[in-house]
């Protein structure tokens, strides 16, 4: 046959559409999140205003009048900043010796099985205490003063830095030792190297947490002890009726709580960028 047969010809395919993204949810854009936030804060405190205006003043303080009291009190008086700085001092002192103590401690007893075993009911024990039912003792030993406030900030922030910490070294996967061992680490490399960097997202956890009750430990013992400081301010406008000066030292507490958390967690993503990097394609 000298005739030749003819390839069919190739069949264009054309190419998929590109798929078409969602738009996001107005609660899913950070711009809508922030317009329900503010929003709602408006709401709120128009709300409180005109209720405000129905009943005595020794019962709620208006939004306006509690802006003027802490006009008074940060800008005319000055008396605002003494017991804010005596607060803050107590804070970082505490939330520093709590880490201090509960960061190694927690890391021996994770590493460290008899450690773990001598220790691990009293740590258990004195974390489920009520921590207002060691006042009394904590009075008799280190009176009313300066001591009594660290003392009862490092009894209540302890515990979370020491908890956290053990988990998160209990935690790392027993491979990556042995791999470590294989090569001849020795035990403070294996320490350095392999276990803080894979119990470091805890570990922080447990820091954050830490401060978190150390704020919490601050205002307490204020309120109980020598009346200093904003716990201190609290107790004693409300002995003497005067609500709007009392709010504007529980909502300087609020605010600096809400500081505490948010700076923490922005502190977290930042030493530990690999968990957040992890969370991200995990739920991808």
């Amino acid at each position: 046959m000298t005739g030749t047969m003819n390839a069919p010809a190739p069949v264009a395919v054309a190419p998929a559409p590109p798929a078409r993204r969602r738009p996001k949810r107005f609660l899913d854009r950070a711009g809508g999140r922030w317009t329900v936030r503010v929003v709602t804060f408006a709401v709120l405190l128009v709300a409180w205003q005109l209720y405000a205006g129905t009943v005595s003043l020794a019962l709620l303080a208006s939004p306006t009048q509690i802006a003027e009291a802490f006009y008074e009190q940060a800008f005319v008086e000055g008396t605002l900043w003494a017991p804010l700085g005596e607060s803050l001092l107590v804070l970082f002192t505490g939330l520093a010796l709590s880490l201090l103590i509960g960061i190694p401690v927690g890391l021996a007893m994770g590493r460290w099985k008899p450690v773990s075993d001598v220790l691990g009911p009293y740590v258990t024990f004195l974390y489920a205490l009520p921590h207002v039912a060691m006042v009394p003792l904590m009075v008799i030993l280190l009176g009313f003063d300066f001591q009594f406030r660290l003392g009862y900030v490092v009894f209540s922030a302890v515990w979370p830095a020491i908890i956290n910490t053990m988990a998160g070294v209990t935690a790392v996967p027993k491979e990556l030792i042995d791999c470590a061992r294989a090569y001849d680490a020795s035990e403070r490399q294996i320490m350095r190297g392999v276990i803080l960097p894979a119990a470091a997202p805890l570990i922080i956890a447990g820091a954050r947490q830490s401060f978190s009750m150390a704020w919490v430990g601050v205002v307490v013992s204020e309120i109980l002890s020598t009346l200093v400081g904003l716990g201190g301010q609290i107790k004693i406008f409300s002995i003497q009726f005067q609500t709007a000066d009392m709010l504007v030292a529980i909502i300087l507490i609020m605010l600096i709580a809400t500081a505490i958390q948010g700076s923490a967690g922005w502190l977290q993503q930042r030493l530990t960028p690999w968990q957040a990097h992890r969370h991200l394609s995990t739920s991808n």
